[in-house]
């Protein structure tokens, strides 16, 4: 199978040159304080012996069992300052996202936050990006953007696979973040390892403020993660990352898209899930990360 991007719209012009600026690590931050709230979770965990209770199944997101979000209640501080709240605009209303930074002017979210029949009958029409964002405070500002790009799979048959979409920002809105580095790991190093996953869900607080929950991965398989992680709708476009340690770089393993409903029944397990990253996905997301650093006149990073 052919994988490659599509994008909605050219862009009109070339930016107007800018200085070079000195790369950027992957992962870079200015120092802050520890976050308050929630604390990512690190390292491995044995499952356990069986699922929560599975709730009624209720849209493309799940709550399974009891809620087990943590509110963050600064998402101004690092890791939480790049993930981003989005309102995807269109024809039909505004709908919720969430994304991350992958770039200093990529957001990384799901296919379906940017392309989707139901909620745009295609494209969206612009969306806005407000990184760090907790209630009535954006402590990055707004950043709208028109320049949406996902996988030819995504817009051909909605692959659940590949739901996977790139949003193309006027500004480099990373370098004041810091970006989530991006890593392609072995099935042996998924199964058991606890993952996280913030964003900002449609019934807390109407999407404005940031949500976290952390699981292990249940099961993989070639495309796709399954933890049991409570999501909601809003939250479609989140991060899916691992850190080592407590004080560790996050890395991004996979993009949340799905709930229960999304899950194989031949897997037997009650489980939210992401798209991971293959070769393939890899090379194309940074080829997003690398074309709008150029079209900013940025460093790319390596991610």
């Amino acid at each position: 199978m052919d994988l490659f991007s599509v994008s909605n719209r050219a862009f009109d012009a070339p930016a107007p040159a800018r200085e070079p600026l000195a790369p950027v690590e992957a992962g870079q931050v200015a120092p802050a304080a520890a976050p308050l709230g929630p604390v990512p979770a690190a390292g491995f965990q044995p499952p356990r012996p069986g699922p929560r209770a599975r709730n009624p199944v209720t849209g493309l997101e799940t709550v399974i069992g009891n809620d087990e979000r943590q509110r963050v209640p600064d998402a101004g501080a690092d890791p939480w300052k790049r993930i981003c709240q989005l309102d995807l605009i269109g024809p039909r209303g505004i709908f919720k996202g969430t994304g991350w930074l992958a770039g200093p002017a990529t957001v990384v979210t799901a296919g379906h936050c940017v392309h989707y029949p139901m909620f745009f009958g295609g494209w969206a029409d612009r969306i806005v990006v407000a990184a760090g964002r907790t209630g009535a405070s954006f402590p990055f500002g707004q950043v709208e953007a028109a320049h949406f790009s996902t996988l030819n799979v995504w817009v051909d048959g909605q692959a659940a696979d590949h739901d996977i979409a790139a949003i193309h920002l006027p500004e480099p809105l990373g370098d004041r973040t810091g970006i989530f580095p991006i890593r392609q790991l072995a099935d042996a190093d998924l199964l058991g390892r606890m993952v996280n996953v913030s964003g900002y869900p449609t019934d807390k607080e109407l999407a404005k403020t940031q949500y976290h929950h952390a699981n292990r991965i249940m099961a993989v398989t070639p495309r796709r993660l399954f933890y049991d992680i409570d999501t909601v709708s809003g939250q479609s476009g989140a991060p899916v990352w691992a850190q080592d340690a407590p004080d560790s770089p996050p890395v991004c393993v996979g993009i949340h898209a799905y709930g229960v409903p999304g899950t194989p029944a031949d897997l037997h397990i009650t489980a939210n899930s992401a798209p991971r990253f293959d070769d393939a996905v890899l090379t194309i997301l940074r080829d997003w990360v690398r074309a709008d650093c150029d079209r900013l006149g940025l460093s790319a990073p390596t991610i």
